[in-house]
């Protein structure tokens, strides 16, 4: 709004506030609140076109909200956490950092390296989080996380997530079948039945299997390897006994003449420890795995983010729980 001002100063148009619009946004609180609201389910740019207006005005409005938003968040009391990174274009990666407790992304930040748990450990603090109240960070086992976790989560005991530790197995089954395919036509097309569970296989499937398996195929092996790790995570009541069964394959791959299987049981080794871990605090980053999909779906309708600020107020404003009606009401 503006306000004529003639008589003896001759001042001319001055802008005057309204209570209906925020200083300079140049649309009313209603539809702010409304655009914030719409670009949980739309992209911006789509949502932009629809109101004949400019993506970079809107999503001046989302994040402008979503950081006033984020200003009222309070992490004095996470004391678990969850860390994983997620492709944003090619070789580029973002870090999401989740609350294993209230189950919501807390921080997003570039890069997988030291300074990345270092930029969390800033930002948490500005949010009245205290570092050294963090016991448990779960994570992969990536060296650069391993060494920030160290430095700037000094009292933080690293859990290796489960979920990383299959991923592997699978890799190297993978590779032990690909090894054996090139020489035995047997196993042509099957590749999916050393991967996937019984449960979620056919009945012609698991058949086929089982009579592949009759043939002592190395990969057959391979496979029975992976299913015994999925026993212990399943069936290990104690860390203890996770620690004896561990052992006991780690040495089984070992003297497999298998070296996908062997490489994968040097790995475990190396993180035996974080591995174990997770035995006797059962925390995993399904949280971070739930909130990876629906990063990638935003990333998806939007065919990308050209701005790592977009992206990440996106992220903020789909897998955060942040209180936007606090700050679109008033």
């Amino acid at each position: 709004p503006f306000a004529v001002c003639g008589g003896w100063f001759g001042c001319g148009v001055m802008p005057v506030p309204a209570p209906w619009a925020r200083p300079g946004s140049g649309f009313t609180l209603l539809f702010e609140a409304w655009a914030v609201e719409m670009a949980r389910h739309l992209p911006v740019s789509t949502l932009a076109e629809q109101l004949d207006e400019t993506d970079t005005r809107l999503w001046r409005s989302v994040a402008h909200y979503v950081d006033e938003a984020r200003r009222l968040e309070d992490y004095m009391g996470v004391e678990a956490i969850g860390i994983d990174e997620t492709s944003r274009r090619g070789r580029n990666c973002i870090t999401v950092v989740a609350d294993l407790v209230e189950h919501d992304v807390i921080n997003v930040t570039p890069g997988k390296d030291p300074a990345t748990v270092e930029r969390f450990s800033r930002d948490f603090m500005d949010h009245n989080g205290v570092p050294e109240y963090v016991r448990l960070v779960a994570c992969d086992m990536s060296l650069g996380f391993r060494k920030g976790i160290r430095e700037h989560l000094p009292h933080a005991r690293r859990i290796v997530d489960r979920f990383h530790v299959a991923r592997h197995a699978n890799e190297a089954v993978d590779k032990a079948g690909k090894t054996e395919g090139r020489s035995n036509p047997l196993l042509k097309r099957t590749k999916y039945l050393w991967l996937r569970n019984e449960e979620s296989l056919t009945e012609l499937q698991v058949e086929t299997k089982r009579n592949l398996t009759r043939q002592r195929l190395k990969t057959g092996r391979a496979c029975r390897m992976r299913e015994v790790l999925q026993d212990i995570y399943t069936d290990s009541r104690t860390p203890s006994e996770a620690w004896v069964r561990l052992h006991r394959l780690c040495s089984w791959m070992m003297h497999s003449r298998l070296e996908p299987m062997k490489d994968f049981a040097r790995m475990i080794r190396r993180h035996f420890a974080e591995i174990v871990a997770y035995f006797e605090h059962p925390y995993t980053n399904a949280v971070l795995e739930g909130a990876d999909s629906v990063i990638q779906n935003v990333k998806r309708r939007a065919r990308g983010f050209r701005n790592m600020d977009y992206f990440a107020t996106m992220i903020y404003l789909t897998c955060g729980r942040l209180d936007l009606k606090a700050v679109t009401t008033t």
